[in-house]
């Protein structure tokens, strides 16, 4: 007697292993229905280069080069590199629950000299340069960055108490005009946009030469 297996057609087979696959494709769509997730693998991208933002908490270095000092030189080209991170931001384009924060990067060049006094004055001062803010979304999808050329800062004066704050205002109103390229640009190129850093230093930082300021609190606005 012939024990051997009966041999399967190859019909019985193809449409076995075409039922396996069906199957295998309902349970994972039926898992990301239930799960909330995409069933599509591209995500729609929200336009925002017309739209505003606003962030109420900055923080992170201003670093100068070279370093102010008291005295220092009152003219001569000072260099102030930014490092920060943006928290609480919101925009009208983006409404809860997603989120937005982001981090500014960058250098401004300006003609102030490196005294403490001098370089950090009343101003406004003429600035050169372009900082780059690249922004990290949850919930939605943007195109991630805006390039700022704010044209002026306006700095206050350093003083030499421990205990009080300083600040800076970069693209202060006035001509020439701040410009965004990229998001947020507010309809207008960014004309109205502007940062305000701030942050407290030890009274003998400018004899020794300030080189570091850690910024402790600020505000961005992009429109």
């Amino acid at each position: 007697m012939d024990l051997a297996s009966p041999a399967r057609s190859p019909v019985s087979i193809t449409v076995r292993h075409l039922a396996l696959v069906l199957l295998g494709s309902a349970i994972v769509v039926g898992a990301s229905v239930l799960l909330g997730g995409p069933v599509s693998a591209s995500e729609h991208v929200i336009a925002v280069a017309n739209s505003s933002v606003a962030c109420t908490q900055v923080s992170g270095l201003a670093r100068f080069d070279p370093r102010l000092r008291s005295p220092g030189t009152a003219g001569g080209r000072e260099t102030i590199h930014l490092d920060l991170v943006l928290n609480g931001c919101s925009s009208p384009a983006l409404p809860p629950p997603i989120t937005i924060s982001g981090a500014l990067q960058g250098a401004l060049v300006t003609g102030t000299g490196t005294g403490c006094s001098t370089t950090l004055g009343a101003g406004p001062y003429v600035s050169a340069g372009t900082l780059t803010v690249k922004w990290k979304t949850r919930g939605a999808k943007i195109s991630p960055t805006s390039l700022f050329v704010p044209q002026r800062v306006r700095p206050t004066q350093v003083q030499r108490t421990a205990s009080a704050r300083q600040g800076i205002k970069v693209g202060s109103p006035g001509s020439p005009r701040s410009s965004v390229v990229g998001d947020f640009a507010g309809g207008n190129d960014g004309r109205t946009s502007s940062f305000k850093l701030s942050w407290k230093r030890s009274a003998a930082t400018c004899s020794t030469g300030l080189h570091f300021l850690p910024i402790i609190s600020g505000t961005l606005a992009f429109s």
